[in-house]
C-alpha cells in the first residue's frame, strides 16, 4: 500500500512538471507573435515567413542650385563693408547703410569751445571675407534718402539700397585689416559737415536734440567699399558706430572734448550686397524669378555640385521624385532609420575660403520658402552637420543629418505637402557673413551626396 502511495505522488509530479513546461512554451509563443507585430499595423494578418532588415543607398535625388530672392540683412549686429573676388562665386562687394542718434536736450558745449573735426569711430570684428592681407578702402556717404522699409515688411534686403550724395564726405586706405588685433580706426569727414553740426550742438537746435528732426536733417550715412577695397572686413554693429565730434575750449588746444552721435535703431541698419558672378559660371543664369527654368540649376548641368552662400541668393536644394514608390516595396514595411550624407568638393575650401562650421537642413516648399528646420529625432534640436573635416586627403570632410522623420513624412505627402531639403548657413551666421561652400552633387566623382535608408522588410 504503501508503494502504490508513493507511485501515485510520482505520477502526480510528473503531470505538473509536464503541465509547467508547456505553459511555459504557451508563454514564449504569446511573446514572440506579439513581438513579430510590434510596430506594424497587419489588421491582425500575421506573416510567418520571417523579416529582413535592408539598406539601399540607391534612392533617386535632384540636387540643384536655387536663388533666393529676398535675403534679410537688417538687425545682424554687423556692418559688412568690402569687396573680394572668389573664384567660385565671382566679384562680390557689399556697403552697409545706418542712422544717428540725436543728442540729448542736456548736451551743452563750452562758450568757449572751438571745432576741432569730425571723425566716424569704426570698430573691426574677428569675420571676414577673402584676404586680410589685401588693402582695405573704405568710402563714407551721406544718405540723403530716409532710410525706410517697404511696407508691409519686416526687414531691410540686401537688394535695398538708399540715395547718396555723390561725392564721399570721407574715406580711409588702410595696409591690412587685423582683425583679431586692430580695435578701432578713425575716419575723417567733411569739415563742412563737422561745423554744421558743432553750431547746431552748440546752440541746442531741435535739428539734433529731436530724433525726429535730426533723422529728416541727417537721414544717415553709408560706408562703401573704395576702388582699392580687396577684401570684405566685419564691423561692430553698435552704439560703438558713432560720429564722434571734436572740440576744444580756446586757449587750451590739449583739452579736447566730445560729442557723439552713435548708430540708432539697430533694426534699420543693414548691408548691401552686389555680386557679379565668374564668366561662364553656371550661377550666372540665377535671377530672381518664378519659373523654374532661370532660378534653379541643376547639379548634372553645374559640373555635378551644388552651391550655398545665402547673402549672394544661392542655396543647395535636394528633392528625392520617388520616395513616395516606397509604398510599392511590399505589403509589410517599416523605415528605421534614413541619414543624408553631403560634401564639400575637395580643393574649394583652401585659405582664404573657409567651410563654415555649421550647414542648417531644412525644408523647401515649391517657392522655395523655408517651411521648418530638420531637426534631430532624438534630442529635437535643429541639426547643422555635424562637420567633420578630413585633413589629409579631403575625400571625408562631410556634414551628416539624421532624416528618419522628414522621410516618413514625404513617404505618405500630398502633392500639396511634399517638400524638398535645402542646405543653409544658419540665419545667425549666414546673414552675417559671407559663409560659403560648394557641395559634391549626387553623381560627384570623389565628394558624392549620400543618402542611406535603413528598413524592416516583412514577406
Amino acid at each position: 500500500m504503501a508503494v502504490c502511495l508513493k507511485l501515485r505522488s510520482m505520477n502526480k509530479n510528473i503531470r505538473a512538471k509536464m503541465a509547467y513546461k508547456y505553459l511555459v512554451c504557451a508563454i514564449i509563443l504569446a511573446g514572440a507573435a506579439a513581438c513579430d507585430k510590434e510596430g506594424f499595423n497587419y489588421s491582425n494578418e500575421v506573416e510567418t515567413s520571417g523579416t529582413e532588415y535592408i539598406v539601399t543607398d540607391t534612392i533617386t535625388m535632384n540636387a540643384s542650385t536655387v536663388y533666393l530672392d529676398s535675403i534679410p540683412t537688417s538687425n545682424q549686429s554687423v556692418v559688412l563693408v568690402g569687396t573680394t573676388i572668389d573664384p567660385y562665386f565671382g566679384t562680390i562687394s557689399s556697403s552697409s547703410y545706418f542712422k544717428l542718434k540725436a543728442v540729448t536736450t542736456s548736451t551743452s558745449i563750452d562758450d568757449e569751445a572751438v571745432y576741432d573735426s569730425l571723425v566716424l569711430m569704426i570698430h573691426p570684428k574677428t569675420t571676414y571675407y577673402g584676404d586680410t592681407t589685401k588693402s582695405q578702402h573704405f568710402e563714407v556717404y551721406k544718405v540723403t534718402d530716409y532710410i525706410e522699409k517697404n511696407f508691409g515688411t519686416s526687414y531691410y534686403y540686401s537688394g535695398m539700397s538708399f540715395a547718396t550724395d555723390p561725392t564721399p564726405v570721407g574715406s580711409i586706405q588702410i595696409a591690412h585689416i587685423r582683425p583679431t588685433l586692430d580695435s578701432v580706426y578713425d575716419i575723417k569727414i567733411d569739415d563742412a559737415i563737422g561745423k554744421d553740426l558743432f553750431n547746431r550742438v552748440y546752440n541746442k537746435l531741435p535739428s539734433v536734440t529731436n530724433q525726429d528732426q535730426f533723422t529728416q536733417w541727417f537721414p544717415g550715412l553709408c560706408i562703401r567699399p573704395g576702388a582699392n577695397s580687396q577684401v570684405i572686413n566685419s564691423l561692430r554693429a553698435d552704439d560703438s558706430l558713432s560720429l564722434r565730434l571734436y572740440y576744444h575750449v580756446s586757449g587750451n588746444t590739449y583739452d579736447w572734448k566730445s560729442v557723439d552721435f552713435p548708430m540708432y535703431d539697430a533694426s534699420s541698419q543693414f548691408n548691401h550686397v552686389d555680386f557679379t558672378r565668374p564668366t561662364g559660371s553656371p550661377l550666372a543664369g540665377l535671377t530672381p524669378n518664378s519659373d523654374l527654368s532661370t532660378n534653379k540649376v541643376l547639379a548634372e548641368n553645374a559640373n555635378n555640385v551644388t552651391y550655398v552662400q545665402p547673402l549672394t541668393n544661392v542655396v543647395t536644394r535636394i528633392d528625392f521624385p520617388y520616395l513616395k514608390q516606397f509604398n510599392q516595396t511590399a505589403k509589410f514595411w517599416k523605415i528605421m532609420r534614413a541619414t543624408l550624407t553631403v560634401k564639400p568638393v575637395r580643393a574649394t575650401y583652401q585659405y582664404p575660403f573657409e567651410l563654415p562650421a555649421k550647414l542648417t537642413l531644412v525644408s523647401l516648399n515649391d517657392g522655395n520658402t523655408v517651411t521648418d528646420s530638420i531637426t534631430n529625432p532624438s534630442t529635437g534640436a535643429v541639426q547643422t552637420g555635424n562637420l567633420v573635416t578630413d585633413y589629409v586627403y579631403n575625400t571625408g570632410t562631410a556634414y551628416t543629418y539624421d532624416i528618419t522623420n522628414y522621410v516618413i513624412r514625404q513617404i505618405g505627402s500630398t502633392d500639396a505637402t511634399s517638400r524638398g531639403l535645402g542646405l543653409m548657413t544658419p540665419g545667425s551666421t549666414g546673414l552675417s557673413n559671407f559663409d560659403r561652400l560648394i557641395l559634391g552633387g549626387p553623381n560627384h566623382n570623389v565628394n558624392p551626396i549620400e543618402m542611406k535608408v535603413y528598413y524592416l522588410l516583412y514577406k
